[in-house]
């Protein structure tokens, strides 16, 4: 994998170079792909060690570091280094160049919450691929560059780019206010009157969970990446949300059943697991019988219970951007069983948000953005009617 061995990432375990009909694939296509995802496969193995490389770096491009460099400081700004390289190898893992540019996005609003100069960013990231550069082979260095350079061209633009959040218009949108303003006072009895008053006045549960809790979680998550809120706050939310979402079961499972099972599941590792469950909880409401799996399932685990049930469709849910190679694996599982030759496969969550053509290079049926449409897109996923159109 290294320069100094002679060896790069595309190189066979004895060192020979790919066959010469591979070379038209070196910019595009399934060659890609395998090549990306073993470059930041690579990445992953040595990021501990590009970490302190690049911190070193960054310390004699920047002198003024070392009046700092006490040892929290030190290993806060290498763990931080750390947290920039997972998700630089997980982008390039993915092919996706969008996600390690959104997480450029979310560094830069962390920066300007907490006065961090624009100068260290980009110094962070130019010392990042010149520690690479100076490990691997040319080739990955080229591939790396090429995501790095994507990242920085937004730094400076979204360091003087004021946000605002966008104002939601839905009649429930003023609740939606007062159900986050009473999550962050600690008070969820509150919160779950609020919505127990708006079942009664017969607000659809769809409503409630898409304008109560989807935007809300939104709101809560937007604000802790604003440096807000505390993630003590933001966790203290979600598991609120989860415990009221809870309350509206009865209804929920009133709902008469039809033919179609729906196994959903968030990946190994994967701790975010409340969008899923919405949308379990949105095929539970038009009939599905749903078998939720919650968070950080084993992949063999997730293949028997599609077995098990029957499964028409399995939902496979991704927050952190991370764990993209997991969900591919988990794909790869699913996909090499034949007791899952019939199954469908759905994903959904914040990557295929930021990049709405990553469900297909990871090889899923279909996507979905929020449980409304995970609903619509089952149904077709079911009845044959989903059109695959190729990004």
């Amino acid at each position: 994998m290294r320069s100094d061995q002679g060896v790069g990432p595309l190189d066979h375990d004895h060192g020979v170079r790919p066959p010469d009909h591979f070379s038209k694939l070196m910019s595009g296509g399934p060659y890609m792909e395998v090549r990306n995802r073993v470059i930041g496969a690579s990445i992953r193995a040595d990021m501990k060690s590009l970490a302190i490389e690049a911190y070193r770096l960054q310390t004699e491009m920047s002198p003024e570091l070392k009046g700092f460099n006490s040892p929290a400081f030190v290993e806060k700004s290498i763990r931080d280094t750390e947290y920039s390289l997972l998700y630089l190898s997980n982008a390039i893992s993915a092919s996706s160049p969008k996600l390690f540019v959104n997480y450029v996005e979310w560094f830069v609003e962390l920066a300007k919450s907490i006065k961090i100069p624009v100068k260290y960013l980009q110094g962070s990231f130019e010392c990042i691929f010149e520690a690479i550069k100076q490990r691997y082979d040319e080739g990955t260095a080229e591939v790396v560059e090429a995501y790095v350079r994507g990242g920085l061209g937004y730094i400076v633009k979204l360091a003087n780019e004021q946000k605002t959040p966008s104002q939601s218009t839905h009649v429930l949108s003023v609740y939606r206010d007062m159900y986050i303003k009473h999550l962050l006072s600690g008070n969820r009895v509150a919160a779950n009157e609020l919505v127990q008053d708006l079942v009664v006045r017969e607000h659809s549960i769809q409503d409630i969970y898409m304008e109560i809790f989807h935007e809300g979680q939104h709101e809560i998550g937007r604000m802790w990446m604003a440096n807000k809120i505390t993630i003590a706050e933001e966790h203290y939310c979600t598991a609120a949300t989860q415990l009221i979402m809870g309350q509206l079961y009865p209804l929920i499972f009133a709902t008469p059943k039809n033919d179609y099972v729906f196994v959903g599941a968030c990946v190994g590792g994967e701790l975010h697991e409340l969008g899923v469950r919405m949308v379990s909880d949105f095929l539970e409401l038009d009939g599905w019988n749903t078998y939720y799996l919650g968070a950080n399932t084993p992949n063999q685990s997730i293949v028997e219970s599609i077995v098990k049930e029957n499964a028409d469709v399995v939902g496979i849910s991704v927050t952190m951007t991370f764990h993209i190679d997991e969900a591919q694996k988990l794909i790869e599982t699913i996909r090499a069983d034949a007791r899952c030759a019939g199954v469908k496969i759905m994903v959904g969550g914040y990557p295929f948000i930021v990049d709405d053509c990553l469900w297909q290079t990871l090889g899923a049926d279909g996507c979905a953005i929020n449980a409304r449409e995970a609903l619509v897109i089952a149904q077709k996923l079911v009845a044959k009617e989903f059109s695959d159109e190729r990004c």
